[in-house]
């Protein structure tokens, strides 16, 4: 719901505006997943797609607004969480959903190494890549892996 509400704002706005997020948590995104109807692995691991295929963000006057949603085939390698830790292997392949507010879209890297909250639909997975951040944060650090897990074991889960 704060995702339309940040995009009909945008849409509403000038292009004076900047975009103005909420500071991206792990643990609000544990929390946002573990409520989700849809099923969401938490994985940690290395993001390969390819980068042409990604949306260009708008600048500049005149600029064209990109498309609000891109899809761009990617693949993820490496290990989803359980009790345990990071420890099941991963190596799926995901629809990367790349959403665009206005002339801001959500970027990522080939080979960036993300802690991702994956939402599989079926035997398909997909993870949601905002301006605002999303279903991704990369170049994890071992405190966001640590809050993580401690989400999933049922501790603190209390964003900072």
């Amino acid at each position: 719901m704060r995702v339309l509400v940040v995009l009909f704002t945008v849409l509403l706005s000038g292009p004076a505006l900047a975009l103005s997020c909420l500071a991206p948590s792990v643990e609000r995104s544990y929390a946002q997943s573990d409520a989700a109807t849809e099923h969401y692995l938490v994985v940690e691991g290395r993001l390969t797609l390819n980068a042409r295929q990604l949306p260009k963000s708008g600048s500049g006057t005149g600029a064209r607004n990109p498309p609000p949603m891109t899809i761009v085939p990617s693949k993820i390698l490496g290990k989803s969480m359980s009790t345990a830790g990071f420890v099941v292997p991963f190596d799926q392949d995901v629809a990367l959903e790349v959403a665009c507010f206005g002339p801001w879209c959500g970027t990522v890297r080939n080979g960036d190494q993300v802690l991702a909250f994956v939402r599989r639909d079926g035997g398909e997975y997909a993870l949601s890549i905002t301006p605002c951040g999303g279903d991704a944060f990369v170049n994890p650090t071992p405190g966001q892996l640590k809050a993580v897990l401690e989400c999933h074991r049922g501790g603190d889960c209390t964003a900072e």
